[in-house]
Formats: C-alpha cells, structure tokens, sequence
C-alpha cells in the first residue's frame, strides 16, 4: 500500500503525470486501502489503553481518514490531483499507525 502511494507524492503536479482517469483509479484504489486500515488500525488502538498516546494519535489518523473519504472526485484534473494526494496521506499514515502499534 505505501509503495503505491509514492508513485503519485513523488509528482509536485500530478494532474500533470496522470490522466484524469488514472487519478480516479488511484482515487478508488486508495479509498479500499484507507476502509481497510481503518479497520485494522482501530483494531490496534482499542487494544492499548485509553491514556496512551499512541491510542489517541491512531484514532485521530482514523477521524482524519474518514473525513477524506467523504471527498468527492473533483470535476477538474487539478482537484482530482489533489484528491488523490491527501487520500494516499491518509493511506501512508494509517500504514504508519498500524506499524506502530503492531504488537511486540
């Protein structure tokens, strides 16, 4: 999951690298990724106490995620552009949570 969302946070303007097609099939691909981790992460969290930090910044990634799945796809390549972008952010830090709070 992480590597793909490289591909397009490398590109400064990926409405310049990507098709608008293609910016929405990253879209949905990234939107299955972020309902996945969501999962898994909040999983993880639950587990840990209510006062660990950890815990809250795992559940603040999820608020986050959930708020940017509710983004539409844009009617421009510029907005799905940016769409894509902040959904492979949440995707990378959900991948991030969840490896921080794989269990030890």
């Amino acid at each position: 999951m992480r590597i793909s969302t490289l591909v397009l946070l490398a590109a400064d303007t990926p409405e310049q690298h990507f098709t608008g097609t293609e910016l929405e099939n990253l879209s949905a691909v990234f939107r299955e990724n972020i309902r996945d981790l969501i999962t898994a992460v909040r999983a993880r969290a639950y587990v840990l106490p209510q006062t660990s930090a950890n815990r809250a910044a795992a559940l603040a990634g999820i608020d986050e995620a959930e708020d940017r799945l509710r983004l539409g796809n844009g009617d421009t390549d510029p907005v799905r552009g940016a769409v894509a972008v902040r959904l492979a952010r949440s995707v990378k830090t959900l991948c991030g949570h969840y490896e921080r709070l794989a269990p030890r």
